[in-house]
C-alpha cells in the first residue's frame, strides 16, 4: 500500500501498489498528489 495525499483538497488516501492513485473525494490524480512517506 501506498498513502497519497491530494494537493486540491487535502485528503490522505491509500492505495494498492500497482494502482493508479485517484483522490476519492475530488477525483484528481497525476501531479495533484504527492506521495506520503511513512515515518519509521
Amino acid at each position: 500500500m501506498k498513502k497519497y495525499k491530494c494537493l486540491v483538497c487535502g485528503e490522505v488516501f491509500e492505495v494498492e501498489d500497482g494502482e493508479e492513485p485517484v483522490c476519492p473525494v475530488c477525483g484528481v490524480s497525476g501531479d495533484d498528489l504527492e506521495e506520503v512517506k511513512e515515518e519509521e
